[in-house]
């Protein structure tokens, strides 16, 4: 069942939380705490300095106090975190026309994933959605910087915790099914444009998207590879990914590595009828600036640069 968990309201008109408490409009989440009980409760506010997180259960809606100390490492730091990317994001939410919201899935995997709605997304509105991963996980922090040009374009943007880079196989095969579990769940819960649909990630991330476009069947429009190629190896290259797709590849001009692998790649997706185009931007392996997103968002769905 998913449950919509809103990190922030307006700041003035869309935000509703004060620093250095973080207060939100959040649903049920699973907590875990360091002594092994486990608890479904609504997060209502996460106080830093005063080391106070206050949840309210779903039965009676009362509030109960707890120390950061009192949860899991894992809960302790998604706490820490949240705290740490609402500050991000009030400033950059203060300039914006959007809304940023949490969400958690919950069935075979429990996954929380990360979404902007741009300030165009109104009475539910079909817009494009591309959902975008993080080579180290860090994905509340990657969907804020890519919020500018999200906006600019009229881009629904998901990212999604858990996955990340790996070489165990096993667990790479568990990414995979956990994917599969997750993306109608997102699918239901963000209404978009199916016929708009894009996977994208940097690093390690692009190289999941490429695979997960192949691995998974959708009618993918496209992917944004930031920094990131195929795989450096035939079965890679042999992967059923889908024609008709819009590739953009976007890479430093300093990115020796995911450079080295532009002509090739190029050739193997050109060859199964996608259409590739190649964005450079000044930087070594990093996040393209939001002007070069914006330029690279504006491509794949086919618009003129603004």
């Amino acid at each position: 069942m998913l449950r919509n968990f809103a990190l922030f309201l307006a700041a003035i008109a869309l935000f509703a939380f004060s620093l250095p408490t973080a207060s939100a409009n959040t649903d049920n989440r699973h907590w875990i705490f360091a002594s092994g009980e486990k608890l479904t409760a609504i997060l209502d506010s996460y106080d830093a300095e005063k080391d106070v997180v206050t949840l309210r259960t779903g039965d009676d809606g009362k509030k109960r106090e707890y120390k950061l100390k009192d949860f899991s490492e894992v809960d302790r730091a998604w706490l820490k975190e949240w705290a740490e990317i609402a500050e991000e994001l009030e400033v950059i939410m203060k300039n914006s026309k959007g809304r940023f919201e949490h969400f958690q899935a919950q069935g075979r995997y429990t996954t929380d994933f990360y979404v902007y709605f741009p300030g165009s997304y109104t009475n539910g509105a079909k817009l494009p959605m591309v959902i975008m991963f993080h080579p180290t996980g860090k994905d509340a922090r990657y969907n804020k910087q890519h919020i500018e040009a999200a906006e600019a374009v009229g881009v629904i943007l998901v990212t999604v915790d858990t996955f990340r880079n790996t070489n165990d196989e096993k667990f790479s095969a568990e990414l995979l099914e956990r994917f599969k579990d997750l993306l109608p769940k997102i699918e239901d819960t963000v209404p978009h444009d199916p016929a708009k649909m894009f996977l994208g990630g940097t690093s390690g991330g692009a190289m999941t998207a490429y695979e997960y476009s192949a691995q998974v069947k959708r009618p993918w429009a496209g992917i944004l590879a930031n920094g990131g190629w195929l795989g450096g190896e035939k079965k890679y290259y042999d992967m059923p990914h889908p024609s008709g797709m819009r590739i953009a590849m976007v890479n430093g001009n300093n990115d020796k590595a995911a450079n080295a692998w532009v002509d090739n790649d190029k050739k193997v997706l050109t060859d199964k009828g996608c259409e590739v185009k190649v964005f450079s931007f000044q930087g070594a392996h990093q996040e393209a600036p939001p002007l070069t997103q914006i330029k690279v968002l504006l491509w794949l769905l086919e618009q003129p640069e603004k």
